[in-house]
């Protein structure tokens, strides 16, 4: 008897025996939807990148009519003739604070500030008591070594009459005549220290030592005023010759060889609009300040009718003449890129070369170029982004000039 364990299975066949399908479906809606959609996705496709590709072949078709226009310039010179314009001020020409040589009171005052002065002219009167005292003791010591002297030269002689007649020894004389020789030094050292007193005693009075006019006064009547001492406490008057004014201006490093002694200039003042005072440069340093790398020079200015005063703030306009001058051009024209400051130069056939210039001077609109650019180039006035070093462009003819 076989046990249900061994008794042989049926082969199935599921690989090969096909499902029947259930009854009432069919396959044909779902390759339809399929098949539409795949159409409709087709469409979009087609509608999405043949735009973009016309664009791409438009463009294409279109550059070789949208190159670069250029406006083309030719580089020229700047005029020889400069103006340089620096600020300044202008101050007297000769300047000087005024102190006392004798101590004492102030006895008068024939100045104030703003007086005009000449040479020699009485500014104050000082009373030195102390001083009146030390002349009149000199006087006194003059005349008593005048005495002394002349009753020396009375022995001297006298003894050199004995001596003649072999009365006195030859030593005695010799004694007469050592004091009459110290007699005669008291005297002349009586005599300087005089002089030297009645000398100080003019300084009593505080004269001008040139003409200008009184800037300052620091005394009043009364006041005690001491000798040699010459800090600013001590100051009595302050003198300026303001005849003449003068103003110091920084020449930049770049124009130091543009300037020299006996070169003209102009001063303006904004107190003073539409007037021009000319003035000429009477010295320079000779040489360049270490930390601002400028040439100090000074200007004078005549002021006879004293219109300007010290003080006054100015612009100093100094007229040089260039031997090379530099390339002037429109700052527009200029290049600012990582490479630094570029031109765009053009050869014969109009191929763009970006040239590395150095600029002198930055004038606003327009800039002065002093290597990288000489004069005759033809360069690219309207420069953009767009061009490239070797690029070639298109030059725009110059406009017409209307007939008159």
């Amino acid at each position: 008897m076989n046990t249900p364990i061994d008794r042989p299975l049926p082969e199935l066949g599921y690989a090969n025996t096909p499902h029947p399908a259930p009854p009432g479906k069919s396959r044909v809606p779902t390759l339809l939807l399929a098949g539409g959609f795949a159409t409709v996705l087709g469409l979009l496709l087609v509608l999405g990148i043949k735009p973009r590709l016309d664009n791409v072949h438009a463009l294409a078709a279109e550059a070789p009519s949208t190159a670069f226009h250029a406006v083309v310039q030719e580089a020229k010179p700047a005029e020889s003739a400069l103006d340089i314009t620096l600020p300044s001020r202008v101050e007297a020409a000769q300047r000087a604070p005024l102190y006392s040589r004798v101590s004492g009171y102030v006895k008068e005052l024939h100045t104030d500030i703003g007086s005009q002065v000449k040479a020699g002219d009485v500014l104050a009167v000082i009373e030195t008591p102390e001083l009146d005292e030390q002349v009149n003791q000199g006087r006194a010591a003059l005349a008593q070594a005048a005495a002394n002297l002349k009753l020396a030269r009375t022995s001297f002689d006298r003894w050199t009459k004995l001596s003649k007649e072999n009365v006195v020894a030859a030593q005695e004389l010799d004694e007469r005549r050592a004091t009459l020789d110290a007699r005669d030094a008291d005297y002349q050292a009586a005599q300087a220290n005089l002089d030297r007193l009645e000398r100080q005693q003019e300084f009593q009075k505080i004269v001008a030592p040139f003409d200008g006019t009184v800037t300052k006064r620091f005394i009043e009547v009364g006041q005690l005023v001491t000798a040699d001492v010459n800090d600013a406490s001590r100051q009595l008057f302050e003198l300026a010759h303001t005849a003449t004014l003068r103003a110091f201006i920084d020449v930049p490093q770049s124009y130091f060889r543009l300037v020299a002694v006996g070169q003209g200039a102009d001063l303006r003042f904004h107190e003073l609009p539409g007037e021009t005072y000319p003035a000429r440069v009477v010295r320079t340093a000779g040489a360049l300040d270490d930390n601002s790398r400028t040439l100090r020079t000074e200007v004078l200015v005549p002021n006879q009718n004293g219109k300007l005063v010290p003080g006054l703030y100015t612009e100093v306009t100094l007229h040089v003449e260039r031997a090379q001058p530099p390339i002037r051009i429109a700052s527009k024209s200029l290049i600012l890129g990582s490479a630094g400051v570029q031109v765009a130069v053009l050869d014969e056939g109009n191929r763009v070369a970006l040239r590395k210039v150095t600029i002198d001077r930055d004038l606003g609109d327009q800039v002065e170029i002093i290597s990288g650019l000489t004069a005759g180039d033809r360069f690219v006035a309207n420069p953009t982004d767009r061009l490239k070093d070797g690029a070639t462009v298109e030059v725009e003819p110059a406009p017409k000039v209307a007939a008159k």
